[in-house]
């Protein structure tokens, strides 16, 4: 611009001169002014190419940067949709699951408490049919020392009119209370016939041994250790008896429990399985919360297996293993319950 300037100063400055100078110079003047000219349009023609030139490139470089911007904004909805489709799937997938959760947890609340009405149906059937056993055990009982009665009277009177010697009954029966409050009066099996019952020699038990437990009475306590000392020493009848003793002095004292399994244990080693299992029956029915309950359970299914009820015996097997599962005696109750 400041060229241009400079050449229209110049052509004004050669009109000026133009009156007083000659022709020779008007000519020179008017070349330098065409060539002045000349170069002017060169110029001009020159500025005028850069210019388009520069404002093509920067037009290039618009249309470039315009379809960057479009690819970036392309690419923006496409992360914008894949991200809503993404978060429509999450919320999906996440109420659906918590649908599956709430359903589980009502199905499992619903098998929790169908389970549990199931278990409570099984320990009432469980103690409907071990009563119904102990009832029937106590009729045998019954049944039992009845028959022997009538044959040790059979016995006597047998003796007498034969009169081959004079015949001494001395009072060897003793009276029994059994689990529903009956009294019934039994034979000691020294002094019953042979032909009244007869009993096979029962099979050697693995015992089960309760520590002795002490009680406030030195009295009592004195009476018990001498039942527990003829027990240990096979005095099975005259243990019973002591036993009998300590418990009509204390029937509901800390040794209760421990004296009714004990005298459990003494009808047992005598092979007195139906009335063991009432002696049993006891403990179970009136302490159970004590020690001694868990091994009265072993013992009384051991009982019924020795009387052949193995169905009896498997079931109070199943309550001891239910019952008291941390107890030793629940190992054992499993490994006998798998020998039926």
């Amino acid at each position: 611009m400041k060229a241009i300037r400079n050449m229209v100063i110049a052509g004004c400055s050669i009109l000026l001169l133009s009156q007083c100078a000659s022709q020779d110079e008007v000519r020179k003047l008017n070349y330098q002014i065409r060539t002045v000219n000349q170069k002017v349009e060169e110029v001009k023609s020159s500025t005028v190419n850069q210019m388009q030139k520069r404002q093509a490139s920067s037009v290039n470089k618009i249309d470039a940067v315009a379809g960057e911007t479009e690819q970036l904004r392309a690419l923006v909805e496409e992360s914008d949709q894949k991200s809503a489709r993404l978060r429509d799937k999450t919320v999906t997938e996440m109420a659906a699951l918590q649908s599956t959760i709430e359903r589980m947890r009502t199905e499992n609340e619903q098998r929790i408490k169908t389970l549990e009405t199931r278990v409570d149906q099984l320990a009432a059937g469980l103690d409907r049919v071990l009563q119904v056993r102990v009832q029937a055990a106590e009729q045998r009982a019954r049944q039992a020392a009845k028959r022997a009665e009538e044959a040790r009277k059979r016995t006597v009177v047998a003796a007498g009119a034969v009169g081959s010697s004079f015949v001494t009954v001395k009072p060897a029966s003793r009276k029994v209370r059994l689990g529903n409050g009956t009294v019934v009066e039994t034979v000691s099996q020294q002094h019953r016939p042979a032909a009244a019952s007869v009993k096979s020699k029962p099979k050697a038990e693995k015992q089960v041994v309760v520590a002795a437990e002490p009680v406030a009475s030195a009295a009592g306590t004195d009476l018990f250790s001498q039942g527990l000392n003829s027990y240990k020493a096979g005095k099975y009848k005259d243990a019973y008896r002591t036993f009998e003793q300590v418990l009509s002095q204390n029937p509901q004292g800390k040794q209760a429990a421990q004296t009714l399994f004990y005298m459990g244990e003494c009808l047992f080693n005598q092979g007195e399985f139906d009335l063991a299992i009432l002696d049993y029956q006891k403990v179970i029915s009136n302490h159970a919360r004590d020690s001694h309950t868990p091994a009265a359970l072993l013992k009384q299914g051991m009982s019924f297996e020795k009387l052949t009820d193995h169905e009896t015996a498997k079931i109070i097997y199943k309550k001891l293993i239910a019952d008291y599962p941390d107890s030793s005696e629940s190992g054992l109750a499993a490994k006998r319950l798998a020998n039926l």
